[in-house]
């Protein structure tokens, strides 16, 4: 008979739930690691641009679930500060934007961005016609 022990040790990557080594310092394997790495990057320069920013304006802006952002303040990776800034209006649609950093919604923020670039190229194409039409003429008056 096999006197060895049985894998009572056996961990396993929380995420995609691969075998991992028994003395690995996460619990997650590293490819999953490292994704959550790049999300927590993305979060931490969000956080570096617009201190204090909630977890819904987040989802709103970087498409990361608040779910997310819950469980790396429950892990202790962030920190929750107390808002006061909530339930800000968009200054276009009036949609609830629960931040003080923007003033307008993401949906919002995109049509002005598109109205803008309308704006510009339909400045660039007037500036073009006028240079086809030719420059300004001085009269000159002669006394008779």
């Amino acid at each position: 008979m096999n006197n060895s022990k049985p894998f009572n040790n056996i961990r396993t990557c929380k995420r995609c739930k691969d075998i991992i080594h028994e003395k690995a310092l996460h619990n997650y394997c590293p490819k999953c690691y490292k994704k959550i790495e790049e999300v927590f990057d993305r979060i931490r320069e969000y956080l570096k641009e617009y201190p204090g920013a909630t977890a819904y304006e987040m989802e709103q802006r970087l498409g990361i679930p608040v779910y997310v952002v819950n469980n790396f303040v429950r892990d202790g990776r962030l920190i929750e500060l107390p808002n006061e800034f909530l339930n800000i209006d968009c200054l276009r649609c009036g949609c609830l934007l629960l931040s003080a950093h923007h003033k307008y919604c993401p949906k919002c923020e995109v049509q002005i961005h598109k109205e803008l670039e309308k704006a510009k190229e339909s400045l660039a194409v007037y500036d073009k016609n006028q240079d086809a039409l030719g420059k300004m003429r001085f009269r000159t008056y002669t006394k008779k």
